[in-house]
């Protein structure tokens, strides 16, 4: 067909795996916030259910893309959402520190999928 690689349908329909894959981790570490130590029943509950949706998800995704690849996209990703998810829902705030580790941490994962 002439399709490049990454623009095939099967890297599409991976990368949106990898979204929701994201996404339900997302949610899961949201209610691991909520459920204050597995002591609230519906957030422990929606945690584990959202963990175990996301490697669901992620199976998918190591099926078109490498699993190093797919999981330092997962990390990089899940790293943002976690971040924003932070700042916004918790109200927490970041040191210089913090900031300077996420570029490193980040830069690492991105020279890594990009290998």
């Amino acid at each position: 067909m002439g399709e490049h690689a990454l623009f095939s349908s099967g890297m599409l329909g991976a990368f949106l795996w990898l979204m929701g894959a994201v996404a339900t981790d997302m949610v899961a570490i949201y209610a691991l916030v909520r459920c204050q130590g597995f002591r609230q029943s519906f957030w422990t509950c929606l945690s584990i259910a959202m963990i175990f949706l996301s490697f669901m998800c992620m199976r998918r995704v190591v099926l078109v893309i490498p699993l190093g690849v797919a999981y330092a996209l997962w990390c990089v990703f899940g790293i943002f959402g976690t971040i924003i998810m932070g700042l916004v829902a918790f109200r927490q705030r970041l040191s210089g520190q913090s900031l300077i580790g996420i570029v490193l941490l980040t830069t690492g994962i991105i020279c890594m999928a990009l290998s």
